[in-house]
């Protein structure tokens, strides 16, 4: 068995576990004794031992970087261990992000774009947190798969219904997963696809309750639906791209936006400066607020203990691309 082959079955059996983040010890412990721990915590098993030697020198090179970024004392964010902690940067883009999202916006985006000057001034509040409102559902974790656009668009249509109807249903990832490509949408599974294709076949085929069709983690043969309940969104439209008009749509309930997460694998708390200049997007996310210094609160589908509960705080010097593909439901 090739080493790929051996890498994707191992991260198959542990697909499911979530696993607690944890602060690295003190230097005085030595390596092994860290992994050792973080490996038991985190329920890690391999096929053979040419894979568990291939991923603790994998861990102990994250590790360094883990150490080397706590030394930083111009850090405005913590890093630490977490389930990704074995994964090189590579597989975790491979893996955990999507595969199918360019820099270039598709043309669906530019249709919808603005014509004219249609600029108009906004207001909204110095600060927005959508936290603690009841229009989110509990932070979820999209596993070894892929499918972070369904979790993007599946949580801004409940927190939509929830704002409209002032009741949350839990809507399905796993439909979208299952059924989007099979309808005629341009979408790829745990391979990913741009949420618009998501929000697009919602509107035509509607999205049932997570209940009646649970999410498993990997694309499955599309279910039928023609006897569940369904909501039935009616449009949505790109938001423009600038800080004004996005903070003015988060003021009125969360939206989906794509961004650059390649530097977010270690993220545990505060503001996040990290992304690249060179931004590639390849992460559908739920914004969900913003401070009064315009730093964006984003909810993550990476399960509750990665990040700050599931959570990142993005800055808004460093905004990794939040303004360049961002939509909002808006019936």
């Amino acid at each position: 068995m090739n080493k790929i082959s051996v890498v994707l079955l191992a991260l198959a059996l542990t697909s499911q576990i979530q696993c607690q983040a944890e602060e690295v010890k003190p230097a005085s412990i030595s390596y092994f004794d860290t992994y050792n721990k973080w490996r038991s915590n985190n329920r890690r098993v391999f096929l053979n031992k040419e894979e568990e030697t291939y991923r603790q020198l994998v861990f102990f090179e994250n590790l360094n970087q883990i150490n080397a970024h706590q030394k930083n004392n111009e850090a405005t964010y913590t890093v630490s261990l977490n389930q990704f902690s074995d994964y090189s940067d590579e597989e975790f883009q491979q893996i955990i992000l999507n595969k199918r999202i360019q820099m270039s916006q598709p043309e669906i985006q530019e249709e919808q774009q603005p014509k004219g000057n249609l600029r108009k001034t906004v207001s909204y509040p110095d600060s927005v947190d959508w936290r603690n409102t009841g229009a989110l559902s509990p932070v979820q974790n999209q596993g070894w798969c892929g499918s972070c656009a369904a979790f993007g668009t599946a949580g801004v249509l409940e927190s939509f219904h929830y704002i409209r109807y002032n009741y949350l249903v839990k809507f399905s990832e796993q439909q979208l997963l299952d059924c989007a490509r099979q309808a005629g949408f341009d979408a790829y599974g745990c391979d990913g696809t741009w949420q618009q294709e998501y929000f697009k076949y919602a509107i035509k085929h509607g999205i049932v309750s997570a209940n009646s069709y649970p999410y498993v983690g990997y694309q499955t043969a599309c279910k039928n639906t023609s006897d569940l309940p369904k909501y039935f969104p009616q449009s949505f439209r790109f938001i423009n791209r600038n800080s004004d008009d996005i903070k003015d749509a988060i003021s009125k309930g969360p939206i989906s936006v794509t961004i650059d997460a390649s530097n977010w694998k270690y993220y545990r708390g505060g503001i996040f400066n990290g992304c690249s200049r060179y931004r590639q997007l390849n992460h559908a996310v739920i914004a969900v607020g913003y401070d009064v210094q315009g730093n964006y609160i984003i909810k993550n589908s990476w399960g509750p203990y990665w990040g700050d509960e599931g959570y990142i705080t993005i800055s808004a010097q460093n905004d990794c691309g939040i303004l360049l593909s961002a939509i909002q439901v808006l019936s």
